[in-house]
């Protein structure tokens, strides 16, 4: 294999329609976007913990919950090395046991595989402190010609809660929210991705979007969905919870876009916004 020199540029454009699993670019590279799902039960009083791999030589980007347990507190979606998530979700004795269904975005690409990789270089990680009854947010930057990616968050303790999570061509941000009566701790994970080639290779460059919809919640739950333009594939999903009552009950990348399950408990109108990344290879 030849030297490998840096090619990754990052632009924001509409996001407008969805793509199909795997997208071929003008030169016949395909980035295979497979979704690995996994299903785990969850006791009554009881922590619980699991994780989920991709398959080999594909790099997790992103993780999240496609079918929540109710009742239960998410604990960590955390990156475990570069192709590996780790889950812990909390139910409380007073809940019956519970179900919940979970999923990794995994990304590679195909075609020449050798002269064209998709990399991750993990961030330090960040500790926030959470006062009581109140919020404290945390952002990971990531340097030039580099984008966020294999993000993550764990806390230990029910009274916290993720209120934003989100990020930019080269940030990732996160807020969240202690209901408790002490200062709690949360750990924010993340790493910055970018496309390398082979020196001989043709030139190629990882564009990348993000785009956020602010969308009323009616009363109750419900599920929303957006997806990347034709052509392109997901790397993440965020959220921005605006209303101090609105719950997630999960929010899951999938192979071209993202859906995110919400609740208002309210008669009232409230907002929130989801938030999607998505990647093309082109020149």
């Amino acid at each position: 294999m030849g030297r490998l020199v840096l090619a990754v540029t990052v632009a924001c454009v509409a996001l407008v329609a969805a793509s199909a699993r795997a997208q071929p670019d003008h030169a016949g590279q395909v980035v295979l976007a497979p979704s690995v799902f996994a299903t785990h039960d969850v006791p009554s009083n009881a922590i619980t913990t699991f994780t989920v791999t991709c398959p080999a030589g594909y790099t997790a980007v992103s993780a999240g919950i496609t079918s929540p347990a109710p009742g239960t507190t998410v604990l960590a979606i955390a990156p475990l090395g570069l192709s590996t998530y780790r889950f812990r979700i909390g139910n409380p004795a007073t809940n019956d046991d519970q179900r919940i269904a979970v999923v990794v975005a995994c990304r590679k690409i195909g075609s020449n595989a050798s002269r064209f990789v998709l990399r991750l270089k993990p961030l330090k990680r960040r500790v926030v402190v959470v006062p009581p009854h109140k919020t404290a947010s945390a952002t990971l930057a990531c340097p030039r010609g580099t984008t966020p990616a294999n993000g993550g968050f764990a806390f230990g303790s029910t009274a916290l809660s993720v209120r934003r999570e989100t990020s930019t061509l080269t940030t990732a941000s996160y807020s969240f929210a202690n209901s408790g009566a002490r200062a709690r701790r949360a750990t924010v994970h993340g790493a910055c991705l970018t496309l390398f080639r082979t020196a001989d290779a043709p030139f190629e460059q990882l564009h990348v979007q993000v785009t956020t919809f602010r969308v009323p919640l009616r009363t109750g739950e419900q599920t929303l969905a957006r997806s990347c333009r034709k052509g392109w594939f997901s790397l993440d999903v965020g959220y921005v919870l605006r209303a101090r009552s609105t719950k997630l009950d999960g929010a899951a990348p999938s192979g071209a876009g993202g859906r995110w399950t919400l609740t208002n408990p309210t008669d009232a109108a409230v907002l929130a916004d989801v938030q999607v990344a998505c990647g093309r290879l082109g020149p």
